[in-house]
Formats: structure tokens, C-alpha cells, sequence
């Protein structure tokens, strides 16, 4: 039985219904609360509500259960990085890294890029986000962090290209960081029509988006 509630609660976590996610997922703890996977997948559910106190607790259970876990591994340098524990989490995703039958190798460099980005060392975070893009050529994550690593250390015509590779692949999933700092980019060259035309473009298809109100002020000041 605990295993039919994991199924349906990672279902939903996968279709982002997170609280009918959690409901299962703690209703599969109370049935087995020594499953890693749970665990694990707990710890996910809490990491989208942004319980990361939790979210914490559930995954390190995990690796308590299971050490060689290395998705929980992965799960955890991802948290370790929103809660800025930048050097604890770059350790926990070369350990990732290092299992080589682990089927999602590209998730630990994405970790590994995304802390070093955060650090401000932008060539090894963009080392790290190529490897990731290596494994798998459309990940959303990784070509835009690889655009913006590469508008970080000044080299904007490849910046461009890549955060133009990174609108396509990032339109599925709702992702509109890469629109903004393309745009950004073509600014930054002076090419402002791409640039007001990527900054429309985003505040048509993401109404809702994170960087609605910033392209919005971007607008004014290139239309002043």
C-alpha cells in the first residue's frame, strides 16, 4: 500500500499538484517510513513549498537510510544551494558526479554550475554547465545559466547565441529568465530592437512571470 501512495504522490509532484503531492507522500511515511525513496521524495515536495527545514530533514533521512542514494545526494546539493551553503553543496554534488551509473549525470553538473555561479566564478561555472548541456543537449537550466556565465564574463555575441538556444528550449517549462537576459544582452551590444522585441516578447507569453515588472522598466528606459 505504501508503495501505490508513492507512485500516485511523485505523480503529482511530477504534475506540480503539490499539496495532493505532500498528502500522499506523508500518507506513504506513515505506511513505510524507512523507504529512502520516500524520503527523498518528501523531501522534494517540500523543497517546491520552500520548506527547506524540512525539505532538509526528509533527503539527509534518506541518506541515512541509503548512503550510495545518489539522487538524494544530488536533491540535497540543490537545497545546500538555495540555502547558501555554497561549499557543502559543490561536496555533496562531486560525490553525485562521481557515480558514474547514476542515469541523470547532467544534474550534478547543473548543482556544480549553479554554486560556482553563485560564488562568482563564472568560467568554471560555465565549464560545468557545458558538461551538463554534454548529457543533454535541451536542458533549460543549463543553457541558460551557460549564456548567462558567458554574458557574465563579457563574452556577449556567444552569450546571445546561447540564451537564444535557451528561450526554445525553456518555453515548455515556463521558464522566462533566458528571455530577460537575452534581451539584456542585445542591449549590451547595442542592438536594441532585438532588445525591445525579446522584452515584448516575454511580457506577452509570460504575463505572470518573474521578470515581467523588470522588462517592463526596461522597456521605458530604452524607449526614453
Amino acid at each position: 500500500m505504501a508503495d501505490l501512495h508513492l507512485q500516485i504522490g511523485t505523480s503529482q509532484l511530477n504534475s506540480g499538484n503539490y499539496p495532493q503531492a505532500l498528502q500522499e507522500l506523508l500518507t506513504a511515511e506513515d505506511l513505510d517510513g524507512d523507504n529512502p525513496v520516500i524520503q527523498n521524495n518528501l523531501g522534494l515536495a517540500y523543497f517546491v513549498r520552500n520548506r527547506y527545514d524540512l525539505s532538509e530533514k526528509h533527503i539527509r533521512k534518506a541518506l541515512d537510510q541509503k548512503s550510495d542514494y545518489t539522487d538524494a545526494r544530488n536533491n540535497l546539493a540543490r537545497l545546500l544551494i538555495e540555502k547558501g551553503q555554497l561549499d557543502e553543496a559543490i561536496k555533496e554534488a562531486k560525490s553525485a558526479a562521481e557515480d558514474l551509473t547514476y542515469t541523470s549525470p547532467e544534474k550534478p553538473m547543473i548543482n556544480l554550475g549553479l554554486a560556482y555561479f553563485k560564488q562568482g566564478k563564472f568560467a568554471e561555472a560555465k565549464t560545468h554547465f557545458l558538461k551538463a548541456i554534454d548529457y543533454q543537449r535541451d536542458n533549460c537550466l543549463a543553457n541558460s545559466y551557460y549564456g548567462r556565465s558567458l554574458y557574465e564574463l563579457k563574452d556577449k555575441a556567444r552569450a546571445a547565441a546561447a540564451l537564444d538556444r535557451a528561450v526554445g528550449f525553456c518555453q515548455r517549462t515556463q521558464f522566462d529568465e533566458p528571455h530577460y537576459y537575452s534581451a539584456l544582452t542585445y542591449y549590451a551590444m547595442g542592438q536594441k530592437d532585438k532588445a525591445v522585441a525579446r522584452f515584448e516578447e516575454l511580457i506577452k507569453l509570460y504575463p505572470n512571470g518573474a521578470y515581467v515588472d523588470k522588462s517592463k522598466i526596461m522597456l521605458e528606459t530604452i524607449r526614453k
